[in-house]
Parts: C-alpha cells; structure tokens; sequence
C-alpha cells in the first residue's frame, strides 16, 4: 500500500517547503531502512495510543515510526533556536487506494 506522508503540527506552518521535503524525505529512508511499510506503522502507534495490547510486530512498527518521526523532526527544524515545537508525521493511503478501500474492493 502506498502512503502520502505528511508533516503537520501546532508548528509545521513555520517550517519552509524545503524543511518539510527534507522531513518527508528522511522519514521515508527510516521506513525502507527498516522494510515497514508506513501505514502498518500509523497503525500499530495508533493502537498503542489507545492503551490496547501490542503484538511484538507492532510494538516494533512503533520504535520504527518514533525513529522516522523523531528523523523527521531533526530534518524540518534543523537551524531553529527553539526545539519546543509541535511538529510530527502523518500517514495516509493515497486517494485511489481510499476510494477502493471504501468501495470495498
């Protein structure tokens, strides 16, 4: 499955374009580095942050996904004084892969 990765945040409209392709960028190096696919990744966090029990994949998807964000963070804030900002990475199947899916294909 394809993913559209993304930056957003409480801060992510102070980052410049570059900033955030060069995030975009090195969260996908964590992903293919490690052979996971992003989605798989959103989804074992998102269990994770609704204190539902993890298997040992997934709890592995989310050391992988804390590496690409925290890879992605570096990347987008590279240069700024402050560290205290709310930027983090977004998952989401590309549209035609969403239409189908909710077509039920």
């Amino acid at each position: 499955m394809s993913a559209i990765i993304s930056i957003e945040g409480k801060h992510a409209s102070l980052a410049s374009q570059e900033e955030i392709a060069d995030g975009i960028r090195v969260a996908r190096e964590v992903f293919a580095r490690n052979q996971a696919d992003p989605m798989a990744c959103a989804l074992a966090i998102a269990k994770m942050e609704s204190d539902q029990l993890l298997t040992r994949e997934e709890a592995l998807l989310c050391v992988i996904w804390d590496e690409a964000e925290d890879a992605a963070f570096r990347a987008v804030t590279l240069g700024w004084l402050s560290r205290d900002v709310d930027i983090k990475i977004a998952v989401q199947a590309e549209a035609a892969e969403r239409l189908a899916m909710a077509q039920g294909a």
